[in-house]
């Protein structure tokens, strides 16, 4: 019964994730209509989709004030990354593909190359910065390397054309009924009676922001209980719940996106959130957990599930994780910057994304 109840609660906490993910779009899209190509996905969509990992993450820090809460967040952040560079890509070019067959989900490749340099650095720097210790440095370094990269997204991107003004997508939206916008969490019709402006717009990214930290509260709850039932390290707890939980925000506004032929912004929020979690996600927890509690000790091993790791890096989970989605990272990234995005091309990213978990679960 305990079971049933924490998966509700999972179930629950998507829900109402997804559906603060709604108003939040029109939000975003008010808000970054006079933004360039490319620049709205890996700034404000990705910052505000991923805040559910932030939140993860932190609580997880806190709530145990160890290793374990470290690991949990730590698995959340790579569970969600690579999950958003396989399969948001993925589900953003069906949601397409279904409604017309003909169309093409065509990619800026300056765009794909420019962020995948980024997100395999900052896995990079991961790395270097998990072996040296996780301290306030370690933190400074993550944090510092995020804002290098919204400076360069903004000095880059804001130069080029800009799509078709979001002031068509805005004058698309419709009012709904009082019940309905209960249902929806649609603060537009709720408090503004459906008026979309400046004003608005942040009450509504402040107000999505606050229900979707709510619900990552529970959701981290219910994932630890779960794990607990089944007996398993939370790393893999983290991994497979509140990972892909998290990464619903990031997959919406990427289909939206997509519907709305921005698709450079629809693949830029995957690669952007990954550069936001691993940076913020991760470096900013640490950073106020090391001033108030001092640096984390890592040193004790993560319980695995396979039998690899004994054979190699002493048994290192976390080490293995970050190796695993480089290369699955850099694997990925080859084939969106070489191939355009088909039927074809999914298949061998799902192939990859399928062939990474395994690698993480026989180590």
């Amino acid at each position: 019964m305990e079971l049933i109840l924490n998966f509700l609660i999972v179930i629950l906490c998507i829900f109402v994730m997804r559906k603060s993910s709604f108003t939040f779009d029109i939000a975003s899209n008010f808000l970054s209509r006079r933004m360039g190509e490319g620049l709205k996905g890996p700034t404000i969509n990705a910052i505000a989709s991923s805040l559910p990992e932030l939140m993860i993450s932190s609580m997880f820090l806190f709530y145990f004030k160890d290793i374990e809460g470290f690991v949990g967040g730590f698995a959340t952040i790579i569970g969600s990354s690579a999950f958003n560079i396989a399969v948001i890509p993925v589900v953003s070019f069906l949601s397409i593909y279904f409604i017309d067959k003909k169309i093409k989900f065509e990619l800026n490749k300056v765009i794909v190359k420019q962020d995948t340099i980024f997100l395999l650095t900052s896995i990079i720097i991961m790395l270097i910065s998990i072996i040296f210790g996780v301290n306030i440095f370690f933190s400074i370094t993550l944090i510092f390397f995020y804002f290098s990269y919204i400076y360069f997204l903004i000095k880059k991107r804001t130069k080029i054309v800009k799509y078709e003004d979001s002031e068509n997508i805005i004058n698309n939206y419709k009012k709904t009924n009082y019940i309905t916008s209960i249902y929806n969490l649609n603060f537009f019709d709720l408090f503004f009676k459906g008026n979309i402006s400046k004003t608005s717009s942040i009450f509504v990214l402040f107000s999505s922001v606050l229900i979707i930290g709510i619900s990552c509260y529970y959701l981290v709850l219910a994932t630890e209980k779960i794990s607990h039932i089944f007996n398993i390290n939370i790393f893999f707890g983290a991994f497979f719940i509140a990972a892909i939980a998290s990464s619903i925000p990031d997959t919406i506004l990427s289909v939206q996106d997509a519907k709305n032929k921005r698709f450079s912004d629809s693949f830029s929020n995957a690669y952007g959130s990954n550069v936001f979690d691993i940076c913020i996600g991760i470096g900013l927890p640490v950073f106020f957990y090391s001033l108030i509690y001092g640096p984390i000790e890592i040193d004790v091993p993560v319980k695995r599930i396979g039998y690899l790791g004994n054979y190699f890096l002493d048994g290192n989970l976390i080490i293995w994780s970050l190796i695993t989605l480089f290369i699955f990272t850099l694997s990925v990234s080859y084939i969106f910057y070489t191939k355009s995005i088909n039927l074809r091309s999914v298949i061998k990213v799902l192939c990859l994304y399928l062939i990474f978990i395994f690698a993480l679960i026989l180590f």
